[in-house]
């Protein structure tokens, strides 16, 4: 009886833990913060809605102050032309020459060929709605899955799941959207694809190009690289479906793309040069890296991780400094030979996990020791790894170059 009580004590005190107190007021406040900011907006919009309004009656009132004296100008005229006429009209035959000679300096006054020039019509061009700049404004929701940082062990990694989209096709980027989904771009396909973690495709995009790597802006837009290899950056809305040109950084090649914390986009050219573009598309600097750069991704800390097939580099975003360097070097005293890395990615916590196509592994390099710590064991089956990507709980999703996705857990 007395364990019993004792079990009964515990599951009333969970049940009173797991209300839903707490979760309620938090949702109460967010929405307050949300009416708060749409207020905000709307004012704001009001208040620039008004001033053209005033601007409106205020040529309104200049335009009829011009008409009254443009009116009573003619008015006068007439007057004055009428009482001439009068004056010629009782003039006798002995003083006619005095009065047409009075008439000839007179009438010329009153020239009936000067047109008016009439002011511009003014026109009221309407503004697009840009929904993207407007999410911003507004703000959004995050759904903050808040997960531990855990040591890489790939004894304790686990495999969530597997998947084939499409049979021997390469997976070139995965673009985590939450805990659950993931966009990809595949080899040789003219568009992007939505897939759940179990591989059920929850939507496509059909495109013009073959996509190379990609990745998000905010929930909204994701920027493109294309393939074959071009110049340009192209933008999909994924509102509307509509794709646009964001940029084109010619005589430079566009192959990886990243944003950092401030909406820059970092351009990898295969160049020494990263092209940094704003979120308009224009060109706002070029960043040194020290090696041709073919995959890059930017940390919240505000530097750039940058690797071409050998090498990892942490670099500043300005001065193109380099803070850190990982040339294969394993925390098991191993140096990795022959290797060729491909699309990397960073979790929350900077930690980033590199691709090796050659030797069947993703290695997570330690800024702290430059050594690195393999992700995979041979348990998990994963061959010819092209691309990776970390999701908002911090499963990794490994893409290979036969189409197959790896979900691992830490």
């Amino acid at each position: 009886m007395t364990a019993i009580s004792a079990r009964i004590a515990h599951f009333k005190n969970e049940t009173s833990k797991h209300g839903n107190k707490t979760f309620k007021g938090n949702i109460d406040t967010m929405r307050k913060d949300v009416n708060a900011q749409r207020a905000m907006i709307k004012s704001e919009i009001d208040s620039i809605a008004d001033a053209v309004l005033a601007e409106l009656s205020s040529l309104e009132k200049e335009d009829a102050v011009m008409h009254q004296n443009a009116g009573q100008e003619s008015e006068k005229k007439v007057r004055e032309l009428t009482s001439l006429l009068e004056k010629a009209e009782m003039t006798d035959t002995t003083s006619i020459f005095e009065m047409e000679r009075s008439l000839r300096t007179t009438v010329p006054l009153y020239d009936v060929n000067v047109q008016d020039v009439l002011p511009k019509l003014p026109s009221f061009v309407t503004g697009s709605i840009d929904c993207v700049l407007l999410t911003k404004m507004l703000g959004e929701l995050h759904h903050e899955n808040q997960y531990e940082k855990t040591g890489i062990d790939s004894k304790h990694v686990q495999r969530v799941s597997k998947f084939t989209v499409t049979q021997q096709n390469k997976m070139f980027g995965i673009c985590p959207v939450d805990d659950r989904h993931a966009w990809l771009s595949i080899n040789k396909y003219q568009g992007l694809v939505l897939v759940n973690k179990e591989g059920v495709v929850i939507k496509t995009v059909k495109l013009d190009f073959c996509p190379y790597r990609i990745t998000m802006v905010g929930t909204t837009d994701i920027l493109i690289t294309s393939n074959p290899i071009s110049t340009f950056v192209y933008k999909l809305s994924l509102h509307n479906k509509q794709v646009k040109t964001l940029a084109d950084i010619g005589p430079h090649k566009a192959y990886d793309i990243s944003i950092n914390e401030r909406d820059e986009v970092f351009v990898s050219t295969r160049t020494l040069a990263i092209v940094v573009l704003n979120q308009s598309g224009t060109i706002v600097r070029k960043v040194a890296c020290g090696m041709n750069g073919l995959n890059i991704t930017c940390l919240s800390s505000g530097d750039i991780a940058v690797s071409d097939s050998v090498n990892v580099l942490i670099i500043t975003d300005r001065s193109g400094t380099t803070k850190y360097k990982w040339s294969g070097e394993l925390n098991n005293g191993q140096q990795v030979g022959s290797r060729n890395l491909c699309k990397m990615s960073c979790d929350k916590y900077d930690r980033l996990f590199v691709p090796d196509y050659t030797n069947n592994q993703v290695y997570v390099p330690k800024r702290d020791s430059r050594q690195a710590t393999c992700l995979l064991d041979q348990k998990h089956g994963v061959y010819y790894p092209t691309a990776v990507a970390v999701d908002t709980y911090g499963n990794v999703w490994v893409g290979c170059v036969d189409g197959t996705v790896h979900v691992m857990r830490l």
